[in-house]
């Protein structure tokens, strides 16, 4: 009797100054359920190009992505009350990693709510409209916190190896990725065709803006992405062919019937994730070896820039192919490339001298 009052009077003070470790596997039960939430917003995306949305909020699509969010939030807040019951203190409930996501939770439930009524304030928004309304991007910020709780978990693990210990950190990088390119779907290799009609064969300068940002965003925001990871972990072979992939899937699926005539120009991107896994496999790029890291960063955005205007050319050819001379059509892959470099060196920047 005296041992189970000395336990219940332990429990009964909190543990402070610690925090509970997410498993392996939990990590991975909420990248399942926060690819529940992204496949909503594709879908609601794939509704909307394809004619399958009026102006109303209730939809079967805002269904399947707020559903998405709600099994999230309840595996957060299950995971908070689990470690309440386990002696923590409410403060220190969650994993540390998993703190930011509860934020991030709330914040896209303020949004739901910020949506519904702007929406009914202001109307609904028209093309790349939807993509910048405030209540949107505080959505994506919400769900920016918490689709990035397995990356962090993962991060601060004293041995992350392998695909059995890395595969929800990849899988939320995906997420995470197609997130950031479903806002930035405009710049993305699975554009809109009609404006690739239109720009790549109209020489002025307008069209080799739009031209060289389709290059150079989505190029960028892939190279940033793998350099973060390769700063802490070596990636299991197949990583970031694993990720373009699913996300040029994703997004050629949500608008497949403006794609069509157009899918020879993916094998690109796939192509530069095929080439960064052989170079990580081969190189082992990380901050312990730069050089390496230098190379990957140059090289994956410069091939995937270069293959990607030479299957334009073979596309375009009814419609008098690429207008570019070499001077562009070779030039704009280098760019690409350097700024792919740049990008190295705040992954992996110079030793300061001691």
């Amino acid at each position: 009797m005296a041992a189970v009052q000395q336990v219940t009077a332990a429990r009964s003070t909190p543990i402070t100054g610690e925090r509970p470790v997410s498993s392996v596997r939990f990590d991975l039960l909420y990248t399942a359920l926060s690819f529940w939430f992204i496949a909503g917003a594709y879908l609601d995306g794939w509704a909307h190009f394809h004619g399958m949305v009026d102006n109303t909020f209730l939809t079967p699509w805002h269904a399947v992505l707020y559903s998405g969010f709600g099994a999230v939030a309840v595996l957060t807040l299950i995971a908070l009350v689990r470690g309440k019951m386990q002696g923590y203190a409410w403060s220190d409930a969650l994993p540390v990693a998993y703190t930011p996501a509860l934020i991030g939770v709330g914040i896209f439930a303020v949004g739901g709510a910020f949506d519904f009524a702007w929406h009914n304030l202001f109307g609904f928004e028209a093309g790349i409209e939807a993509l910048y309304s405030p209540s949107h991007l505080l959505l994506a910020t919400g769900a920016f916190l918490y689709l990035t709780a397995p990356i962090r978990a993962a991060w601060q693990r004293r041995e992350s190896v392998g695909w059995r210990d890395l595969l929800p950190a990849v899988l939320a990088m995906t997420w995470t990725f197609s997130l950031i390119t479903f806002f930035m779907q405009y710049t993305h290799w699975a554009g809109n065709p009609d404006e690739f009609i239109n720009t790549w064969s109209v020489p002025d300068h307008i069209s080799s803006s739009f031209l060289l940002y389709t290059l150079v965003i989505p190029a960028s925001m892939l190279i940033g992405i793998v350099m973060i990871a390769l700063r802490r972990w070596t990636l299991p072979v197949g990583a970031v062919t694993l990720m373009v992939t699913i996300n040029v899937i994703m997004m050629t699926l949500m608008r497949w019937r403006l794609m069509q005539g157009f899918l020879p120009i993916l094998i690109a991107p796939i192509l530069g994730g095929v080439l960064a896994d052989v170079l990580i496999w081969r190189f082992k790029p990380s901050a312990k070896n730069p050089t390496a890291m230098r190379w990957l960063a140059f090289s994956v955005p410069f091939v995937i820039s270069l293959v990607y205007i030479l299957l334009v050319q073979v596309v375009m050819q009814n419609e008098g192919g690429l207008w570019w001379r070499i001077h562009m059509w070779l030039g704009a892959p280098v760019i690409t490339g350097i700024i792919g470099l740049f990008l190295s060196f705040l992954a992996a920047p110079p030793a300061l001298p001691e």
